[in-house]
């Protein structure tokens, strides 16, 4: 898991414990004004944190394909890099590639 799934775990936990601690409290708690106010805020922090995970789960998804979609070519000049192939096999292939 990484650190930001982490930190994303982290933060919904406290969320979920805020939430339980306030509606716990009753009308004996806060009172009504500042209830409903820190609810309002309460609120607005969850829809931001699922927000923000979508947002997060599509870029890691993009990012994703965007690594693995490395184009023949960059292949090719890798395995020559390597030595995997020779010049000449690196040349021939390149040609068919471009060719």
């Amino acid at each position: 898991m990484s650190n930001k799934d982490s930190t994303l775990w982290i933060l919904i936990a406290l969320l979920v414990a805020v939430v339980l601690l306030i509606s716990g409290g009753g009308m004996m708690g806060f009172g009504m004004g500042f209830g409903m106010v820190f609810g309002a805020i309460i609120m607005v922090l969850f829809w931001g944190a699922i927000i923000w995970l979508v947002i997060s789960l599509i870029n890691a998804r993009t990012q994703k394909s965007e690594e693995t979609s490395e184009s023949a070519l960059a292949i090719l000049k890798k395995r020559y890099a390597r030595g995997e192939i020779t010049r000449e096999q690196y040349l021939e292939m390149e040609k068919e590639l471009t060719g």
